[in-house]
């Protein structure tokens, strides 16, 4: 993965993002936004290897911009973070096939982990996601 594109309304938080991930990765920040359907329409223009997008973001959340991303780039790869995770967001992401999903409260090392692991072409789910996705199991 060369380039990344983050999704993120809080304007402290999308800065520190790219900055953290510009410590260890040598990926180009390509851009980032906190307005879901302005980032669609730049993510449509730049065609960013990672997307890594917060779920409550204006205009298109970063659910809905799973599904446009997988539809529109299926090779790109999608990083969903959120506060707190949910069964119902957990099993909407797992059903728009996201690649990675954390939550927000476990730090910047679950972030570098779920990078990584992206980079070897595996998916990434922080430990609560998987307990999550455990008891939701196939189908609703």
């Amino acid at each position: 993965m060369k380039t990344a594109y983050i999704i993120e309304d809080e304007a402290l938080l999308r800065e520190l993002v790219q900055t953290f991930i510009s410590s260890f990765t040598q990926m180009e920040i390509v851009g980032s936004c906190g307005d879901g359907a302005v980032a669609m329409r730049e993510i449509n223009e730049k065609k960013p290897d990672l997307i890594l997008a917060d779920i409550r973001v204006p205009a298109i959340s970063g659910l809905e911009a799973l599904y446009l991303i997988k539809r529109e780039h299926p090779a790109s790869k999608v990083i969903l973070f959120t506060g707190a995770a949910t069964p119902e967001n957990v099993r909407i992401a797992r059903d728009g096939q996201v690649d990675g999903f954390i939550e927000k409260g476990e730090g910047l090392e679950e972030f570098q982990r779920a990078i990584e692991a992206l980079s070897r072409d595996e998916c990434y789910f922080s430990e609560h996601v998987r307990a999550i996705l455990a008891r939701i199991g196939d189908g609703d």
